[in-house]
This record gives structure tokens, sequence and C-alpha cells, in this order.
């Protein structure tokens, strides 16, 4: 793939996310369905989770202990990084995937290929490879924990430790990081994107107020 296809491709996901504002307005949950986003779990129920748009930026939002997910199919075949500026405005009370409360004020998830393996539970759907990128106060950097499930192809990784209110660059090199937790030579496609907030775990009321500007891939 050429470079300006690549350019092409990671521009699509970023419009899709609405991160380059050609949303003109109205309530966000719609025009991100009209985009290709799936609203998961407690994203319909604004008493719970509420996503917004407002500075050029995807806000992600929790009123109580909740999670909410956006999940977009979308192909991207060659690549070494993964770019994204962020920031969080609120972080869970009581988050961190070192001692066992797995919340997160936002995540980026980046699937890989169409195969699916097992969730490790009969209730919960499988899924493809994925590894999910967030924002953290302390826990260590770059280190993959495991879920609950998912255990077989799944890894949550803090990329960066954020200052609340102001936003950071992450540049994760995600092709290999692949091989690294999954101890795979060869890295799939990606097949498709996730952005979340997850307070189920949290201590307190489970507020937490997070926002996105931009994501990008790249060679």
């Amino acid at each position: 793939m050429t470079r300006e296809a690549i350019g092409r491709t990671a521009e699509r996901l970023l419009e899709a996310a609405g991160f380059l504002i050609s949303y003109t307005g109205g309530p966000a949950l719609p025009w991100l369905a009209s985009q290709g986003f799936a609203a998961k779990r407690d994203a319909t129920d604004q008493k719970s989770v509420v996503f917004s748009f407002a500075d050029k930026s995807l806000v992600l939002e929790t009123k109580k202990r909740a999670a909410g997910l956006l999940l977009s199919e979308k192909d991207v075949f060659s690549f070494s990084r993964i770019r994204i500026e962020w920031g969080v405005d609120m972080f869970p009370v009581g988050a961190s995937y070192l001692t066992g409360a797995r919340s997160e004020a936002v995540m980026v998830i980046v699937f890989f290929s169409s195969k699916k393996l097992p969730s490790g539970s009969l209730l919960i759907p499988d899924s493809p490879y994925f590894i999910g990128l967030f924002l953290c106060e302390k826990d260590p950097i770059d280190e993959a924990f495991n879920g609950r499930y998912f255990q077989a192809g799944g890894r949550y990784v803090c990329v960066d430790h954020a200052t609340v209110g102001k936003s950071v660059v992450s540049d994760y090199p995600i092709a290999a990081a692949f091989r690294r937790f999954f101890g795979n030579d060869e890295v799939p496609p990606i097949s498709g994107i996730g952005i979340s907030i997850d307070t189920e775990s949290a201590k307190g009321s489970g507020a937490a107020k997070a926002f996105i500007r931009k994501i990008e891939f790249v060679k």
C-alpha cells in the first residue's frame, strides 16, 4: 500500500470518528452511527454514559458506574504505529489494572484479523485479537495486562500517564506490540477499532470524563 493510500485510510478512520469535524451538530450517537460506529453496552443510556463533541474532540463521560463502547469495522493493511491525541478530565476513582480495578476513562481498542478467539465465557461473544490502549495515572507504561475474559487474544496496555485536563500525544508501536504480546511473527491486518470508557470496577460514584482528538495509523 502506498503512503498516499495509508494516509487516506487513516483519514477515513478519523472522519468516521468525527475527529475531522464533518460533524455539524445534533446528538453525537446518531451521527456516529451514520459513520459506521455501533453503540454497545451502556452507550445508549444517557443517564449512565454520554458521548458528545466539543473543542474538535469526541468527549466520553460516565455519570455513574457504567461502560460505553463504540465499535467500527475499518480495515488497515499497512501500519507499524498508532498515534492518538487524547486526554483525561476525570479519572475513575481507584482505577488501576495493576491492582485489579479494571476501569479507565478512555481506551482505544485495535482489533486484528477477522478470526475469532474464545472469550472464556459462554455468555460473552468471541473476539478477534485485540489490544486495548488507555491512559492511566500510575500504572506501569507498556505492560500488557489480562482481563477477566479474552485472555487468549486480548491485552490491555497503559501507553501514557496523563495529567488531568491536558492533552497528550501517544505514539505507540502497535505492530511490534502485537508480536511481543501474542508471540506471532506475522501481524494480521487491522479489522476494526473501538472507543470506550469503563468505570464498572471503579470506586465511588464511577464518574469519569475524557476526550479524543485524533487517531491515526502510520507506517
